[in-house]
């Protein structure tokens, strides 16, 4: 009756955070030279945009404005929707902690930024099903 359970937390050694942070500068620096030459190269996108998110900026404010922003961007660019997602799970991480530290408007407002990220990812998503319908074809996911 008196058993224990132990519990052991094995932390990352210091070389795996070393590749982890490699990689990921590697793939960021790689999707920020693309957003620039994508931006370069279709600039009417990018003022269509930057006009529809500062009426909301106008109307909204600052916030609504470049949540707008970033989804008009990526609705334009095609770019990959997953990137928002990660913002939505990023926010939606943060708000046990900032409940924990008693910043409770904050951790709300973070619970709202999370919901609209993944609002936006979830229109992106159907956005690309439209667009490429054939990447999605259920043919091939059937059972031969």
């Amino acid at each position: 009756m008196g058993s224990e359970i132990k519990i052991t937390i094995k932390l990352p050694s210091i070389e795996g955070i070393k590749k982890l942070s490699r990689f990921l500068f590697k793939n960021l620096k790689m999707f920020f030279w693309f957003v620039i030459k994508d931006i370069k190269t279709k600039k009417k996108r990018g003022i269509l945009a930057l006009v529809l998110a500062g009426l909301f900026f106008w109307w909204f404010g600052i916030s609504a404005g470049l949540l707008w922003f970033l989804f008009l961007m990526f609705l334009f660019y095609g770019w990959e929707n997953r990137i928002i997602a990660v913002f939505a799970l990023i926010s939606l991480a943060s708000c046990p902690v900032l409940l924990s530290f008693k910043k409770d408007s904050f951790a709300e407002t973070m619970a709202v930024y999370a919901y609209f990220f993944l609002v936006m990812t979830v229109v992106l998503q159907i956005v690309e099903y439209k667009r490429h319908p054939e990447l999605y074809n259920e043919s091939d996911n059937e059972e031969k």
